[in-house]
């Protein structure tokens, strides 16, 4: 009996697909998507980066924190568009994991607060400088505020005590853990650079 030539070269085939196969490497989990800008992005940052127009930028550095990765720095913007005469403001919250002085180019993180994101902030965190064990009848709780532009502040109790800590990207990143008086000062900051932008343009 003739055996087709054909059925005699499939086995082969077969077994070097099979052998290429094992000497390919197997696909890595994909990473993590990175945030884009635009995820978070707000009004201030829109103006900011507008195209086809002179952009005029001001700013006044109102202070800064320390935390457990650095120095946080807060600055009040001003950002409007010469040619319609647009005009947005808010505040910058950027995180360094550096303490150098006079090294803010060694930014590792960046968030914005709209002007109009200012007030129910401030209010949110007098809500959390409040709370206490009494926040749930489970054991442990956590209270999360988060801005349009990504910035996260949250408030959570451990076994040693209650912690606070604010990070960007929408919380994707490391948290800024801040020191026990960190909410307040925190709070200070915001009021300060919204001091600042309510002040009256000089003549």
């Amino acid at each position: 009996m003739r055996i087709p030539r054909a059925s005699l070269c499939l086995p082969l085939l077969l077994l070097s697909a099979a052998a290429v196969a094992a000497q390919e490497p197997r696909p890595s989990q994909p990473p993590l998507p990175s945030p884009t800008p635009e995820e978070f992005q707000t009004r201030l940052e829109t103006l900011m980066t507008e195209v086809g127009s002179v952009i005029v930028k001001g700013f006044t550095n109102v202070g800064s924190m320390t935390g457990s990765r650095g120095v946080a720095y807060f600055t009040a913007w001003e950002v409007t568009d010469a040619r319609t005469g647009r005009r947005e403001q808010g505040v910058g919250v950027e995180i360094s994991d550096t303490v150098t002085p006079n090294r803010r180019d060694l930014l590792e993180e960046r968030a914005y607060i709209d002007y109009d994101e200012l007030d129910p902030l401030i209010r949110g965190i007098d809500y959390m400088m409040k709370l206490d064990d009494k926040a749930t009848k489970l054991a442990r709780y956590e209270a999360q505020y988060q801005t349009r532009g990504g910035l996260v502040l949250v408030s959570f109790s451990t076994p040693s005590g209650y912690v606070t800590a604010i990070s960007t990207y929408g919380g994707r990143r490391p948290r800024f853990v801040l020191r026990p008086t960190g909410l307040a000062e925190f709070r200070n900051l915001l009021e300060s650079a919204k001091d600042a932008l309510d002040a009256p343009r000089s003549q």
